[in-house]
């Protein structure tokens, strides 16, 4: 049963997620416009997760509680992150993001930090001033 349960949760979002995509419009550039690729990812994957519905094989083992805290509390990062990215700037919310990753993910605390500091200023530097995808230093509550 849990398998047809997550496979019709998994065809829901990518349902909503093709459906979302195809307003995606653009003025120049590509003649498939941006629509293409919710639509390359979603209707596959809605076949895919039709036939866990439909097909259901093996059995579902489900991890003990600590490792599913663990799962929703990397979840939870990940969501503060999307939030807070604008606000905080790219380097400050990226070096929360994977200080509290590792830490949630059992990761030693001194460690996780080291960790989010030297992975946050990398990736800004990779991104921003390496590859020129502009990405703000510091975000919309300190300006």
């Amino acid at each position: 049963m849990s398998i047809r349960l997550g496979g019709a949760a998994i065809f829901l979002v990518a349902a909503f997620f093709a459906w979302v995509g195809q307003s995606y419009t653009t003025s120049f550039g590509d003649p498939l416009g941006p629509t293409i690729f919710p639509l390359l990812v979603g209707i596959p994957t809605m076949l895919l997760a039709a036939s866990m519905v439909i097909f259901p094989s093996g059995e579902v083992t489900w991890p003990e509680p600590r490792r599913i805290a663990q799962q929703v509390g990397a979840l939870a990062v990940l969501i503060a992150y999307s939030m807070l990215l604008k606000p905080l700037g790219f380097p400050i919310a990226t070096f929360g993001l994977i200080s509290a990753l590792a830490a949630v993910l059992g990761g030693p605390p001194k460690k996780a930090l080291l960790l989010g500091a030297v992975m946050s200023l990398s990736l800004w530097v990779l991104f921003d001033q390496i590859l020129g995808l502009p990405l703000a230093f510091l975000g919309a509550w300190f300006k």
